[in-house]
């Protein structure tokens, strides 16, 4: 499968079972001010099974995938350094999922042929 089949699959089963999303990072502004920056997305959001509660996850985090496709369209950055996948949130960003904001403390990113399919993250909150 390649790297645009893959993309396109995950963003057919969004749409049917995803839902909205907001995933955001904060940016200083003038005067120090904090200014959100942000992308809406479709993600499955899950929670962990009680056999998947190890190594500190508890019921507070959420499991969210998505796919890159909003994330690259709206051109959104996590903040990360040049060296690294701005694509992919990293800990400190925030996903807000049916108005509670939640923090991102892990992402897993997919890739394909080196293209980037799909984010996983453990949120928070």
């Amino acid at each position: 499968m390649t790297p645009r089949e893959c993309i396109a699959d995950l963003d057919a089963s969004l749409a049917t079972d995803g839902e909205q999303i907001v995933l955001q990072r904060m940016t200083l502004g003038p005067s120090g001010a904090q200014i959100p920056l942000s992308v809406f997305c479709i993600a499955f959001v899950r929670g962990y099974e009680p056999d998947q509660m190890v190594g500190g996850i508890t019921q507070q985090h959420r499991r969210v995938i998505l796919s890159p496709t909003q994330i690259i369209a709206a051109g959104w950055t996590s903040g990360r350094p040049a060296s690294e996948d701005g694509r992919v949130p990293k800990e400190g960003n925030k996903v807000i999922i049916g108005g509670k904001v939640h923090n991102v403390e892990a992402a897993g990113p997919k890739y394909v042929a080196g293209e980037l399919v799909r984010i996983e993250l453990s949120v928070k909150g």
